[in-house]
């Protein structure tokens, strides 16, 4: 029985395996290499349109520090989604491999200049991509892991004209955002580990500079439920995928939100969005970054919060 239970596991594996790189192959031919002429220079992004000939949701996917394009396309299965779904999938890259946030330039990690006018050019892309026919106007989402993800609270923050919802990964909101985050209230998704280092779910601090605090994860989601009108929030446990790790994720939610807001908690989980099968940092980049849960797909969960959501059609 062991041997047939071996056997029929193989089977499933090899067939998991081949429809992925099925769906490899026909993202890669569906994916083009966009070039953008701005006052910050040639700049790129990577396109992979799975709309099908119609106007098509667009997920914007923005990479973290020192990361690139190709890398967060590699790292995270929004192609996959997107061929399934019928979406078209952004990858921006930004100038030497970082993105300007907003926050002051001395309160972060990586500081290449921040004059960059990253808004203007998530903002043309979409915009390009609109002219083209290409979009559906109602649901244009945006998503990033760490400093991609504090470009992603600034655009929530500062675009939200744009954009039906939002999804933050591994990055809390900056203190300066509570201050400043105007226009209209958009659903929100958060997805933090209790034991990352880089970007902590207590918050960090910097004495004497208030620019430079982050909020904590608890913090960040209590002030999206607040913006967001909810009345209230609960919380579930997911349930486990039989992984080897010691992380588990239990799912927060607003109640009686006006616009949903969602906070993922990976108890025990890293600097890394959570990811099934296949989708692992080398080693020695994973060791330095801390535990990946392997329960959810980041990609899968994002993607379910935004399907339902549509920006309202202007006047």
């Amino acid at each position: 029985m062991a041997d047939v239970n071996l056997k029929r596991g193989m089977a499933h594996l090899a067939a998991a395996l081949a429809l992925l790189a099925t769906v490899q192959q026909v993202s890669a031919q569906n994916a083009r290499t966009a070039e953008y002429q701005t006052s910050d220079g040639n700049r790129t992004a990577i396109i992979v349109d799975h709309g099908r000939n119609r106007p098509a949701p667009v997920v914007v996917v923005l990479h973290g520090a020192l990361g690139t394009s190709d890398q967060i396309r590699r790292y995270m299965a929004w192609d996959e989604v997107a061929a399934r779904e019928g979406l078209i999938v952004v990858y921006p890259q930004g100038v030497a491999n970082s993105w300007n946030d907003g926050r002051p330039p001395d309160a972060r990690r990586f500081n290449p200049a921040s004059r960059v006018d990253d808004v203007g050019f998530i903002r043309r892309i979409v915009g390009e991509l609109n002219a083209a026919g290409k979009v559906d106007r109602q649901r244009v989402f945006i998503t990033g892991l760490s400093n991609g993800g504090h470009l992603t609270y600034r655009l929530i923050c500062e675009a939200n004209d744009l954009f039906a919802a939002g999804a933050a990964i591994i990055a809390n909101l900056s203190v300066m955002w509570t201050r400043s985050c105007g226009g209209r209230p958009i659903p929100v998704l958060v997805m933090s580990g209790t034991e990352d280092r880089i970007s902590p779910w207590e918050g960090q601090a910097r004495p004497g500079d208030a620019g430079g605090l982050t909020l904590s994860a608890p913090e960040t989601f209590a002030f999206f439920r607040a913006r967001n009108g909810c009345t209230g929030a609960g919380e579930k446990q997911l349930a486990r995928q039989g992984a080897s790790d010691n992380t588990r994720v239990v799912l927060m939610d607003g109640t009686g939100c006006r616009h949903a807001t969602s906070l993922y908690r990976i108890e025990g989980g890293g600097h890394q969005a959570p990811a099934r099968a296949g989708r692992t940092m080398r080693p020695l980049v994973g060791a330095m970054l801390g535990q990946q849960n392997h329960d959810i797909e980041a990609a899968e969960e994002i993607w379910a919060f935004f399907k339902e959501r549509a920006r309202p059609a202007s006047p």
